[in-house]
């Protein structure tokens, strides 16, 4: 039996973090900035619409707008199918703050559904126990990568009238029925923020096929464009004041993304080669299962996560766990989703921006579920297993391996090590964070 780390054995895992991922900003992405720079296209640049362009035609939409985050693109997605004071709309509490806070920004009102165990996502049955006759729209989100299974959420949104808003926040380039995730619903919004697999530091960009939405995303953040609409245009008019917001994104940012979406597919294509090695060495640890993938969808590795089931191991806290995997050298951590619906912003009314709380246009009580069983058993069992293998080895990926099984054959000196450190008790703090690595 190998000595853990965690009791001055040598580490598992060699390599650093850095020296296991690719570059944020490849070459040509750097190239493209300092020429923007030096052209002085600081502000506007024609590299946006290209960019633009670019994206739309790999999503398979018409029409795609760069906004400032992917909040941000929800929030415009929100408005341009019509979200407004009263609405409705049904959400995940299994996600990042920012799939939800943008509803309460278009002065609607939130409702949160649980998600399936096994896909972490939100699911028709879920969606449809949340309908009332306020329901204005749902927003669906891929967590991980993983695409939800849509086909009965088209039907179901299609059956009550809902508008229908993709989060593929980290699902860039995943597929279901061989169609890219971002082309199922009415708007689908992508996030490009530093750790996204589209890069451009800070930055989103939803995409459409339908000309109203597009026109109003561009009216509520985009008054520089506005004049270019075609004269049939309803928002053309706006173009000396928009509709209040300024959502233009950065052209360097730009033209990271657009440096990124040329080895997209490629990089996706390693990821997920490795990830489903890692995933095949591991499969002997029943206390350890993986994202599970619906029939018709084709993943992407956004982020490693999976389900640590503690009663599997011996009751050994995710604390210790991840503190013994970590002295191994692994990046792993805790999952900070789940809980949005006991977040102080819906539960609280004193001091809360909440709509609901104050609104004429809402008239009834704003309830929510006392439990969202499945989002808090994730909260709590959810562990960030990996990081995306990307310039890793076989050998590297193995050493991961080699250090979650040099867990399992140390179980009982880490639980007799828990108990003398009193550590059974003791809780990860993930602030809520799409990753979080464990810290003592």
């Amino acid at each position: 039996m190998s000595k853990l780390a965690l009791f001055g054995g040598e580490k598992a895992v060699k390599k650093s973090l850095k020296e296991i991922s690719f570059d944020f900003v490849p070459e040509k992405g750097i190239k493209k900035a300092e020429e923007l720079m030096r052209a002085g296209e600081i502000s506007l640049s024609p590299l946006v619409y290209e960019f633009e362009e670019k994206f739309g035609r790999y999503i398979g939409r018409k029409h795609a707008l760069c906004v400032t985050s992917g909040t941000t693109s929800i929030q415009s997605a929100l408005f341009a199918v019509g979200v407004g004071a009263g609405d409705e709309v049904i959400v995940p509490s299994f996600t990042f703050w920012a799939t939800v806070g943008p509803v309460v920004a278009c002065n609607a009102v939130p409702v949160f559904a649980d998600c399936d165990v096994e896909t972490h996502n939100i699911t028709a049955e879920a969606i449809e126990k949340c309908i009332t006759p306020r329901t204005k729209a749902i927003i669906a989100v891929h967590v991980w990568g993983t695409p939800c299974d849509l086909d009965p959420i088209v039907a179901l949104a299609k059956k009550h009238n809902l508008k229908l808003i993709e989060d593929c926040s980290h699902a860039h380039g995943a597929t279901y029925n061989g169609k890219k995730v971002g082309t199922f619903g009415d708007v689908g919004c992508f996030s490009m923020q530093g750790s996204k697999l589209l890069m451009a530091g800070e930055g989103g960009i939803l995409v459409t096929d339908n000309r109203e939405y597009y026109e109003r995303s561009l009216a509520l953040g985009h008054y520089e464009r506005l004049s270019s609409l075609p004269e049939d245009s309803e928002y053309r008019k706006y173009s000396l004041t928009g509709f209040g917001f300024k959502h233009r994104i950065h052209p360097v940012a730009a033209a990271i993304a657009d440096a990124n979406l040329q080895t997209l597919d490629e990089y996706n294509e390693i990821r997920t080669k490795n990830a489903k090695y890692f995933e095949e060495l591991m499969s002997d640890l029943d206390f350890i299962t993986f994202q599970k993938v619906p029939e018709k969808a084709e993943r992407v590795y956004g982020y490693h996560y999976g389900t640590y089931h503690k009663e599997k191991f011996g009751g050994l806290s995710l604390y210790t766990l991840l503190k013994a995997l970590t002295e191994e050298g692994v990046t792993c951590g805790p999952c900070g989703y789940g809980m949005l619906h006991k977040a102080p912003l819906y539960t609280e009314k004193k001091n809360s921006p909440m709509h609901a709380f104050s609104c004429p246009c809402y008239d009834k009580e704003y309830d929510l579920p006392e439990t969202l069983p499945n989002s808090e058993f994730l909260r709590e069992a959810g562990i960030y297993l990996a990081p995306r293998f990307e310039s890793a080895t076989k050998e590297d990926i193995e050493q991961y391996s080699i250090a979650y099984h040099k867990v399992a054959e140390n179980l009982a000196a880490l639980l007799a090590y828990e108990e003398e450190n009193n550590l059974g008790e003791k809780k990860v703090d993930s602030a809520g964070r799409s990753i979080t690595t464990f810290k003592d």
